[in-house]
């Protein structure tokens, strides 16, 4: 039997007792409508009768006054208001109620009638006995009204039982079809509860197993599918075996290339990495293809995969059978080569990428060539963990990228060009976190006038340190050169520009006794339009002077990008900042772009500077440096200031500022980390 049977079956019989319950109920209603309009009726009746008692009380005392004491003016308002009663009648009688009946009203109006023709004949009385002519229509006027009042009175009596009745009615209707619906619903629930054991018994319980199948296919078991049960389950269970299969392929393999994805591959590489037998090793090979991006960017992504599943062609047929190959995402490859050495493992890689480079991949009238950077380690019993067997591999085709691309490196312990490569991704892990989670610590170093003997304002510059997460700090010598290969210095310089500013904003005292306060930008933040507008917000939401700052770029950076470098400087400039040309006398072509660079102080290079009193080329230098300076009209400041000695010598040759350990040492500012 099929499912849309028992389904046919349940809805049938759902429709008909529905049916059956809407025959009922609809004939219950009609009873309660009926009775309920009956109701309505009668009360209307009610209220015409109590009407028409209210007049004809009121006529019946107009009447009274006319007759009783001679007051004949009234006449005429009687004579309206009977009338007016009669007309009441008429229309009573038109509506055909049976309370009261015609046959009853009739009476009421003859009594009416014959009360006005009194009132009539009172009218027309002559003045000589004329009291006894209203005395004798008043006796016979008051034998009618007590016939009229009896009978207005009985038939009110009447029709109010009438009313109560009706109304009894009603409520016993209304109270009828509650209980009948109470009935109704109940049979009908309990007819859906046995079909629907009935149901469950025939269709529920091979749908649970299907879905108890399916739920351990999910978590990794097998499916086993039904066997028993409805077609249509049965079908639904074959189905959902072959979509079991396909989605388990689907999550273990890339979509692109087919081949095996980084889940897979790390399940395929946790089977082999744990090694107990000393005679068995394998190599695991990271392909990392050089200059991908270049063919990405110029041809589109469309070009970019079709070069992707070229490469995945060719690393599946430069392998065994019983290896494996994965592509991690990107342009990055993953190779397992099982029970293999590393000699082997060499050859096999170097195989590899030879055809890599051998591909040629042609869009439009344009042919490109790529290559491939493979790192190699081995696996073996003296591997620690899989973390460790991906980190070395990952490292070592890192190094073979860095050492000009296209070819191999092969991890070795102890290999110090890999333990720089490592210790540098380390480190700029650290600096990535101490970014993230506001590790930062900024120092201050003053900056000394050489010929102001009592200045009272203060010239310093900021000096940055990171906070590692075990509290030790990193110095710029550690971190900067990463930071500028890894394009962290527009990063790094707005959180100490955003910290300098706030902290200032929040000294009012520390910020009327400043004088300079000199901060250094990189090279990446000066051609980035980005932190140009971030210091001009930030300098405007803090309300700080813009005088008061000094922004200090090296000599290397402002040349290397110079058309930027001018409009960075230009426009906080207008604002009122100043800029000082750092680590000057260091490049090659220094004294040739003094005169293109809007700076306001040239800060000499330290190399030389140290070393002057021993060194009369660096001293010469100095010299150089200071007199090109003041012809520019630009202040010096002197770095790396170490003695007296040298601080006396650069007071004579008139270098306006020194900044040294002669000095002071950098002292602590703010420490923003947590």
């Amino acid at each position: 039997m099929r499912i849309k049977s028992y389904l046919a079956t349940v809805i049938l019989a759902c429709l008909a007792g529905g049916y059956l319950i809407e025959l009922v109920l609809s004939h219950q209603f009609r009873l309660a409508n009926r009775a309920s309009e009956t109701y309505t009726q009668s009360v209307l009746w009610e209220k015409d009768l109590n009407s028409l008692r209210l007049d004809v009380s009121q006529y019946l005392i107009t009447v009274d006054l006319v007759l009783g004491s001679g007051q004949t003016y009234l006449v005429r308002g009687a004579l309206n208001k009977g009338r007016f009663i009669l007309q009441s009648i008429d229309l009573l009688k038109k509506q055909q109620s049976p309370l009261p009946s015609v046959t009853e009203l009739s009476d009421i109006a003859l009594s009416v009638t014959r009360i006005s023709l009194y009132l009539d004949e009172a009218a027309i009385l002559p003045d000589n006995n004329r009291d006894q002519h209203l005395s004798n229509l008043l006796a016979h006027s008051d034998n009618l009204s007590e016939v009229l009042v009896e009978r207005l009175d009985a038939l009110q009596k009447r029709i109010s039982g009438v009313v109560d009745n009706n109304l009894q009615q009603q409520v016993e209707a209304r109270s009828y079809i509650t209980l009948v619906q109470y009935l109704c619903w109940g049979g009908f629930s309990l007819m859906v509860l046995l079909l629907w054991y009935w149901a469950n018994r025939q269709i529920s319980i091979p749908l649970r197993q299907l879905t108890q199948m399916a739920k351990n296919a999910e978590e990794g078991g097998l499916f086993t599918g039904v066997t028993r049960g409805p077609k249509e389950i049965v079908e639904l269970s074959d189905h959902t075996q072959r979509l079991t299969n396909s989605l388990k392929y689907q999550a273990a393999h890339d979509a692109l290339t087919n081949l095996s994805n980084r889940r897979e591959f790390s399940r395929t590489l946790s089977r082999y990495a744990h090694v107990t037998d000393e005679s068995v090793s394998h190599v695991l090979c990271f392909v990392d293809l050089d200059h991908f991006k270049a063919v990405n960017d110029t041809c589109g992504h469309a070009a970019g995969d079709e070069l992707l599943a070229q490469v995945a062609q060719v690393l599946q047929s430069g392998v065994r059978l019983t290896d494996a190959v994965a592509r991690l995402g990107g342009d990055e490859f993953a190779i397992l080569l099982t029970s293999c050495n590393l000699q082997q493992g060499r050859e096999i890689c170097d195989d590899i990428r030879k055809a890599i480079l051998d591909v040629r991949y042609q869009w439009g009238e344009d042919i490109y060539r790529i290559s491939a950077s493979i790192g190699l380690t081995l696996i073996d019993v003296n591997t620690p963990s899989v973390e460790d067997i991906l980190n070395a591999a990952d490292t070592a085709c890192k190094v073979a990228k860095d050492s000009g691309r296209n070819r191999l490196h092969i991890f070795e312990v102890g290999d110090q060009t890999l333990a720089d490569k490592r210790h540098d991704m380390l480190l700029i892990n650290q600096i990535n976190n101490a970014l993230d989670t506001k590790h930062i610590v900024l120092h201050r170093q003053p900056i000394i006038p050489l010929h102001q003997k009592h200045s009272v304002k203060k010239h310093y510059e900021i000096l940055l340190r990171l906070k590692s997460s075990d509290g030790t700090l990193i110095y710029p010598n550690q971190f900067l050169p990463l930071v500028e290969r890894f394009h962290l210095g527009p990063r790094l310089d707005r959180e100490v520009v955003g910290a300098a500013l706030d902290w200032l904003s929040e000294h009012p005292a520390e910020l009327e006794a400043l004088e300079t306060c000199a901060i250094n930008l990189s090279g990446q933040s000066i051609a980035s339009h980005d932190s140009l507008n971030f210091i001009v917000d930030k300098l405007q939401q803090t309300g700080l002077p813009a005088e008061k700052f000094c922004f200090e770029i090296t000599e290397t950076a402002a040349i290397t990008d110079l058309a930027n470098a001018r409009q960075f400087i230009a426009g906080l400039k207008a604002l009122g900042c100043r800029f000082a040309l750092d680590d000057f006398g260091s490049g090659l072509s220094s004294f040739a772009y003094l005169k293109t660079l809007d700076v306001d102080i040239i800060k000499i290079d330290g190399m030389f500077v140290k070393d002057m009193m021993a060194d009369a080329v660096n001293l010469a230098t100095v010299k150089s440096i200071n007199e090109v300076a003041n012809a520019l009209g630009k202040q010096t400041v002197a770095e790396f200031v170490e003695s007296e000695v040298i601080a006396k010598e650069l007071r004579s040759i008139g270098v306006n500022y020194a900044q040294g350990y002669y000095y002071n040492k950098p002292s602590l500012l703010v420490d923003l980390s947590p």
